[in-house]
């Protein structure tokens, strides 16, 4: 996998957007220390340490795009998952709908996928590194370091900031494996896909703003459907099924 590293960008997504609207296929990843500029789903913002963090866009040139396409998310956070977890053992990280990732009940990070000219960017930003945040994202936030804190494997400062080795390493895993999963869902759709989601479903009993419905009500999850729909509990009391959510 062809990487680009840099020290400091406004957005690994730009960069990746910039160059398929070129139509060039210089690189497979665009991975930086730092973002000035760094974008979260609906348009909010990223925070990141300089060095701390896993900031990475993918670039998935002659992937078939799954129906709906969001399920590209749901495969980059199952691959994220099951990357980390092989390379920072005994971690075991959970995932909230639609595709951020949990550890120890708090936001390890997410996933941000834009489709450029049938060309998919997957933009991932995982902490890593930090060993506290600002007051905002203190009780909200957590890093792979403090997770292995937590349980009881490192006490040290962490030795993978600005680590490129670590990087690169993360960087493959998720892109073969997301390679896997997508090739998966064309061949036979998304059952395996929802059982690996299953198994790692930090979403029931979470509220989730329904954009659907008149009014955007806020509704309780229920469970994540096999379609990837997500079921939700109504102030009513009646159930609604959407992909057309905002998590609060």
């Amino acid at each position: 996998m062809r990487v680009l590293f840099l020290d400091e960008v406004d957005s690994t997504q730009r960069v990746a957007i910039e160059q398929v609207q070129r139509g060039e296929r210089v690189w497979d990843a665009i991975c930086a220390e730092h973002q000035t500029a760094g974008r979260g789903r609906r348009g909010t913002h990223w925070y990141d340490e300089p060095g701390a963090s896993l900031l990475v866009s993918l670039l998935l040139w002659d992937v078939m795009l799954p129906n709906p396409p969001g399920l590209l998310g749901t495969a980059a956070a199952i691959a994220t998952a099951e990357t980390l977890e092989q390379v920072f053992p005994p971690l075991q990280i959970l995932l909230k709908y639609p595709n951020d990732l949990i550890l120890g009940g708090r936001k390890l990070g997410g996933i941000l996928v834009e489709i450029v000219e049938e060309t998919a960017i997957v933009g991932i930003g995982v902490n890593l590194a930090q060993r506290e945040f600002p007051e905002p994202l203190r009780e909200s936030a957590i890093s792979i370091w403090q997770g292995l804190c937590s349980e009881g494997v490192s006490s040290q400062p962490p030795c993978f900031e600005r680590d490129r080795v670590i990087r690169t390493r993360l960087i493959e895993g998720i892109g073969k494996r997301m390679q896997e999963l997508t090739a998966q869902i064309a061949e036979s759709g998304t059952t395996a896909l929802h059982t690996l989601w299953q198994a790692r479903d930090a979403t029931p009993g979470r509220p989730y703003q329904i954009l659907d419905l008149p009014g955007q009500p806020v509704g309780t999850a229920l469970q994540v459907e096999p379609d990837f729909q997500l079921r939700l509990r109504l102030p009513n009391g009646s159930e609604h099924c959407t992909w057309l959510v905002h998590s609060l």
